[in-house]
This record gives structure tokens, C-alpha cells and sequence, in this order.
């Protein structure tokens, strides 16, 4: 940490007219979240399709024989087709009539027809004190022997939730496969979430030819400066530093 300290407070140091008035180390909780989610593919249904499914919903169909004759067309190909419809859900049999489901009726009514893809996992880090997620982070190791304290106005009333987990996802995950067939998340089917520890490094400042008092912290998971936690910590104190400092402004550098 001390290494990483030295760096920031020397590239702050660049512009002279900058003194750095305090530096503190501390730790930022953030949740990590270990996703499993379904994505289905999509595609617009195909005149033998709709005209089966149709047929299900008009007619008692009893085999892919009845199916064939009616439609002309090869019987093993709609015996294939029709297992592979009772395997997505699309139809089901009652009495030994096949019928169509209400997923079934729902993907006739609209057109497209969605096969559901096997479970998938994946892991986002979220911030209550953001209140957002971070994809395809890591937690850098600082090297710090001594126990951090936590940010002083962290947030532990956020939560993460299905919603905002099957936001980021779509965004990141949706996309076309290879047969240009779209491929969208469509569920969240379970999550759990563990606690981080970010550590980050905080400079309160002083800029002597616009005389303002400002901070930057440094968030080594987003390995960025993190205006949200800035202006988080100047809501709250930058008046006490001008108070605090009002007899030193041309004092030395801390």
C-alpha cells in the first residue's frame, strides 16, 4: 500500500500549485455476487412450426403420423420435431393428445420461438456505496499487514437484487450466436453474495492558485480515481477543512 500511496501522491504532486494536506488508507465494502442465470435463443418461428403448433391448438393429435398426413410432410422429421417441443415446454400430453402449453401458445401468438440454453455462471461485484455493479474485477492485494477501517460514509442499506442483476447481465451477455440467432438472459435463477474488502487511498488536497480544497481517493478495485466517493467526502467536510486549515494554507505538505 505504501508502494501504491507514494506513486498517487507523486503524480497529485505534478502540478505545483497542489499541497497535499492529509492521506488516510481505508476500505470500501463491496458484495461479491456469484450469478447463475439461464439465456434462451430466439428466433422468428418458421411456417412448419406454426403450422403444427396451430394444428395442436385446432385438433386432437395423437402421433406423428396423424401430424404427417395432415401437413405432407416426412413422419420422422415430425417425430423429431414434436420431441423436441415437449422437451422445451412448448406442448404436453394429456390423455395422450398433444396440446399445446401456455408457453406454447404465448411463442404462436408472438412469433419466436425461444429455446432455453443450459444454466450459466458468472461473478459481479456490487457496491451499496454506488449503489452499482462492477464486472470482471479483482481484488488487489495491497500488501497491507495492519487492518484497514472502513469508509466512513459506506452505504449498507443497498442491496443487490434480481432486477438490477438482470440488467447488467443483459448488457453484457446478449448478443448473436454463431447461426446469428439471438441469445438474450432471460432468467436470474439463484445468487449469493460474500463480503470484500476494497482498500483505498484518500488525499485530501489544496490547490493554492484557485484556493479549493478537494479530495481524491483512489479505488483500487477499479483501479481509477472514484468521483462518487470525491464527492461524497466533500459534501460532508469540505468546509471543516477550510476550517481546519484557514491559519496553514501555505503551510507544508503533509
Amino acid at each position: 500500500m505504501d508502494k501504491l500511496t507514494k506513486r498517487l501522491r507523486t503524480g497529485l504532486l505534478e502540478n505545483s500549485a497542489v499541497q497535499i494536506k492529509e492521506s488516510k488508507s481505508w476500505y470500501l465494502p463491496v458484495l461479491r455476487v456469484d450469478v447463475t442465470y439461464k439465456r434462451v435463443r430466439r428466433a422468428k418461428m418458421d411456417i412448419l412450426m406454426k403450422m403444427m403448433m396451430l394444428t395442436f391448438a385446432e385438433a386432437d393429435i395423437r402421433r406423428a403420423a396423424n401430424l404427417s398426413e395432415m401437413l405432407l410432410v416426412e413422419e420422422l422429421f415430425i417425430a423429431d420435431l414434436m420431441r423436441k417441443m415437449e422437451r422445451t415446454g412448448l406442448v404436453s400430453i394429456d390423455k395422450g393428445i398433444y396440446r399445446l402449453t401456455g408457453k406454447g401458445q404465448e411463442q404462436l401468438e408472438t412469433g419466436i420461438v425461444e429455446e432455453e440454453l443450459d444454466e450459466e455462471q458468472t461473478e459481479l461485484f456490487y457496491s451499496p456505496t454506488h449503489d452499482g455493479y462492477w464486472s470482471e474485477r479483482t481484488v488487489s492485494d495491497t500488501g497491507e499487514e495492519e487492518k484497514l477501517g472502513e469508509f466512513r460514509y459506506s452505504n449498507d442499506q443497498n442491496e443487490p437484487d434480481t432486477e438490477g442483476l438482470l440488467q447488467v447481465l443483459s448488457e453484457s451477455k446478449d448478443g448473436l450466436d454463431e447461426d446469428g440467432f439471438q441469445i438474450v438472459v432471460d432468467q436470474i435463477v439463484s445468487f449469493e453474495q460474500h463480503a470484500v474488502e476494497v482498500p483505498c487511498v484518500e488525499f485530501i488536497l489544496y490547490n493554492k492558485e484557485q484556493d479549493l480544497f478537494y479530495s481524491r481517493i483512489w479505488n483500487t478495485m477499479l483501479e481509477q480515481w472514484d468521483e462518487k466517493l470525491e464527492k461524497q467526502v466533500e459534501e460532508h467536510e469540505r468546509m471543516k477543512w477550510r476550517e481546519e486549515w484557514a491559519g496553514d494554507l501555505d503551510g507544508e505538505e503533509v
